[in-house]
């Protein structure tokens, strides 16, 4: 039987199915990305387009709560320049050679992040129960796989989003696949080499590939971590941003 194409897309777009297996899953997967009281990285970004050479970024990140503070090292011609992200909807941008603080736009937060394959939305997502409902889709010895669709009145970056998280107590996640509302596929991200303090996981390497722009793909290496490090919550501030 053939099904429309208009029903297809309503079908793939429609709000999550309420699934409470799936959805207490989903809770333990958000749990997993949030146990750190406080968290300071030292990152190496390639970004990899096809037919042209590799670009580089030097990344140092902070991240406390919802709040995430991320500053450039490297190139020469992008340091300096710092995002914040306050809250899903309200993050802000300092760009030395213009010398000002700028609202990034929240219909723009789905773009590329400085030529990245990540854009400010997957950077900041660290969690999905929020906006998303979920149905469990199957397991196997070592994963189990879930799939994400938005809430009811909730309007997310993705129309969908499936996840392949451990299993055990970790449930962190290891493969994540963004779709659009009309059930294209748009990003795969993988995310490996788990490093652990105590309960507290954090992938060594993240990489996303964006389907939509011929395969462009940013990998992101971990190259220093401190948990729980004692910070000003100043230096999550606005006003701390051109300092």
């Amino acid at each position: 039987m053939r099904i429309p194409l208009a029903m297809l897309v309503i079908t793939l777009a429609a709000p999550a199915a309420a699934d409470p297996a799936g959805d207490k899953v989903l809770l333990e997967v958000d749990d997993s990305m949030n146990r750190a009281k406080s968290q300071h990285f030292l990152y190496d970004a390639v970004t990899q387009e096809p037919g042209r050479g590799e670009k580089k970024l030097g990344l140092e990140v902070w991240m406390k709560g919802d709040k995430r503070l991320t500053a450039f090292t490297e190139p020469a011609d992008l340091k300096g320049t710092k995002v914040l992200v306050v809250s899903p909807t309200e993050m802000y941008a300092y760009l030395p050679a213009f010398g000002k603080v700028r609202r990034i736009a929240s219909h723009t937060n789905d773009q590329s992040a400085f030529g990245m394959a990540f854009s400010q939305d997957d950077l900041a997502d660290q969690r999905y129960s929020d906006e998303y409902g979920a149905v469990l889709a199957g397991e196997d010895e070592k994963q189990i796989k879930l799939v994400l669709t938005p809430k009811a009145g909730q309007k997310p970056a993705y129309g969908k989003i499936e996840i392949a998280a451990q299993k055990g107590d970790s449930k962190v996640p290891e493969e994540l696949k963004y779709y659009a509302a009309s059930g294209t596929l748009v990003k795969t991200e993988t995310r490996t080499g788990y490093k652990c303090e105590g309960n507290v996981c954090v992938p060594g390497e993240l990489k996303m590939t964006d389907h939509s722009k011929g395969g462009l793909w940013t990998r992101i290496t971990m190259r220093n971590w401190k948990l729980n490090e004692e910070f000003s919550e100043d230096l999550l501030s606005k006003r701390n941003l051109d300092k």
